[in-house]
C-alpha cells in the first residue's frame, strides 16, 4: 500500500513539473551595464513588442541576483492633447480712481470665449466689467463678472473668466476697487489646446506582395518576426481620384477534437477591421494593432483597375519601459510568456512624479531560450498499434495486481 502511495505521489509531482515547465519566457537579451545610476528609459524593439503580450505584462527585467527590477510600462498614444497658457499683449495695467483697468490686445482673427488672469493671491470679492473694442476707442459691453479670490493655493494664482464668444481686437477689464484695496493683476492670457500625433516607429523590416483576382487585390504583409502594425503608410502612382474599401484579416489554424475523439485541423479567416483608400485623404491606413506572423489586406476594386501601390511602410506606436538601473550592473530582459500576469511595483503609483530618465537605451536583438519547449504536435489517433500496446500493458498490470492481492 505504501508503494502504491509513493507511485501516485511521484506521478503527481512529475505532472506538476511538466505543467510548470510550459510557463516561462521564451526570449531574452542583455541590458547594460549602464554608466550612470538612475531611471533609464528602455525603448522596446519591434520584435520585443511583437513577441510580448499586448499589454507588455510578461516583460521582466532581472538583476544579477535573480530579483525583479521595478518597471513601468509606457505605450504611446495615437493623438497627444496639450494644454498651454498663451499670454495676450497687455497695453494698460493701472489704477484709475476706484478701479483697476487692464487693457490688452489679442491676435487678429482670434475668437475669445474665456480669459485667464494671473493675480497675486488675496482673499477678497470684487466685481469686474469686461468690454471689447475694434479700434481701441469705442468700447462695447461683453460681460459683468464677479471676481472672488479664496486666498488658497499658490501665491500667484490663475483665475478663469468665462465670456460669451467674442471676436473683438481689444478688451478692457475694469475691476471695482470702491469697497476694498485693489488686487494686483500680473498678466492676461487664454488656454490653447493643441493636438499632435503620437510617436510612431518602424514595426520592423516589412516584406509584402500582392495577388489579384477579378474585382479585388490582396496584399500579404510579413517580416522576419511577428509584426504589430498600428499604422501603414502607402505610396501610389495613381493620378485619378479614387476611393476603395479595404479589410484587414489573417488566417487562423487550430487543432480541434471532433467526434470519436479525432483531431482535425480547422482553418478560418479572421477579419481585423476595415480601412479606406481615398485620394482626398492622407496616405495613411489604421492598422489592426495585433501581433501576427502574416497580415492580409483585401482591397475591393469593383470594376476599376487595381490601385498602383508602389510601397508600403509598417509603423507602430513607440513602446518603452522605465526602470531604475545601477551603474556597472548587467541585467537580463525576458519576455514571451503567454501565461504571465502583470507585476505589481510601487513605481506605478508615482507615474506622474518620477524624475526624468538619465539616459535612453535600445534593446539588443532577442535570443530564444534553449529550454523553450517546442509546440506539441497533435496526437495521431490513427496509430492503432499504440492503443493496442496501451491496452496490453494495462491488462498485464491489472492481472499482476489482482494476483498479488490474492496472495496477500
Amino acid at each position: 500500500m505504501m508503494r502504491m502511495h509513493r507511485r501516485i505521489s511521484l506521478s503527481l509531482a512529475l505532472c506538476s513539473v511538466i505543467a510548470v515547465s510550459g510557463q516561462h519566457p521564451q526570449w531574452h537579451t542583455a541590458v547594460g551595464p549602464v554608466q550612470r545610476s538612475g531611471h533609464h528609459l528602455i525603448l522596446l524593439s519591434p520584435e520585443a513588442v511583437a513577441r510580448s503580450q499586448p499589454s507588455l505584462q510578461d516583460i521582466r527585467l532581472i538583476a544579477p541576483d535573480s530579483t525583479l527590477v521595478p518597471t513601468l510600462f509606457r505605450t504611446g498614444t495615437a493623438q497627444v492633447n496639450t494644454l498651454s497658457n498663451v499670454p495676450f499683449t497687455v497695453l494698460r495695467n493701472e489704477r484709475a480712481g476706484n478701479k483697476t483697468l487692464v487693457e490688452f490686445e489679442v491676435p487678429p482673427g482670434t475668437l475669445v470665449d474665456g480669459l485667464e488672469l494671473l493675480i497675486r493671491n488675496a482673499e477678497v470679492e470684487k466685481s469686474a466689467r469686461i468690454t471689447g473694442s475694434d479700434d481701441g476707442t469705442h468700447w462695447y459691453m461683453v460681460k459683468d463678472e464677479g471676481l472672488a479670490l479664496s486666498g488658497n493655493g499658490q501665491t500667484r494664482a490663475l483665475r478663469w473668466l468665462d465670456l460669451p464668444l467674442s471676436d473683438h481686437r481689444y478688451f478692457r477689464i475694469a475691476i471695482n476697487d470702491s469697497l476694498s484695496a485693489p488686487v494686483q493683476v500680473l498678466s492676461v492670457g487664454h488656454t490653447v489646446q493643441t493636438r499632435s500625433e503620437g510617436v510612431y516607429v518602424s514595426a520592423g523590416k516589412l516584406r509584402w506582395d500582392r495577388t489579384g483576382t477579378k474585382g479585388r487585390t490582396v496584399f500579404r504583409l510579413y517580416g522576419d518576426h511577428p509584426l504589430l502594425v498600428d499604422r501603414v503608410l502607402y505610396v501610389t502612382t495613381d493620378t485619378l481620384p479614387y476611393m476603395r474599401r479595404g479589410t484587414w484579416y489573417t488566417n487562423r489554424r487550430e487543432w480541434v477534437t471532433e467526434r470519436k475523439r479525432r483531431k482535425v485541423l480547422r482553418e478560418w479567416r479572421e477579419d481585423l477591421g476595415s480601412v479606406t483608400f481615398a485620394s482626398y485623404q492622407r496616405r495613411v491606413l489604421q492598422g489592426p494593432g495585433v501581433a501576427l506572423d502574416t497580415l492580409f489586406l483585401e482591397v475591393e476594386n469593383g470594376d476599376d483597375r487595381p490601385l498602383a501601390i508602389a510601397s508600403l511602410e509598417a509603423l507602430q506606436l513607440q513602446r518603452s519601459i522605465l526602470a531604475p538601473l545601477q551603474a556597472g550592473v548587467a541585467y537580463t530582459f525576458t519576455t514571451g510568456d503567454p501565461l504571465a500576469s502583470a507585476p505589481r511595483f510601487d513605481l506605478s503609483h508615482f507615474r506622474d512624479s518620477l524624475p526624468a530618465a538619465v539616459d535612453t537605451l535600445r534593446l539588443s536583438p532577442l535570443a530564444a531560450f534553449d529550454t523553450a519547449p517546442s509546440e506539441p504536435e497533435p496526437f495521431d489517433v490513427s496509430s492503432i498499434w499504440l492503443w493496442v500496446a496501451i491496452i496490453l500493458v494495462g491488462g498485464a498490470a491489472a492481472f499482476g495486481a489482482i494476483r498479488a492481492m490474492r496472495k496477500s
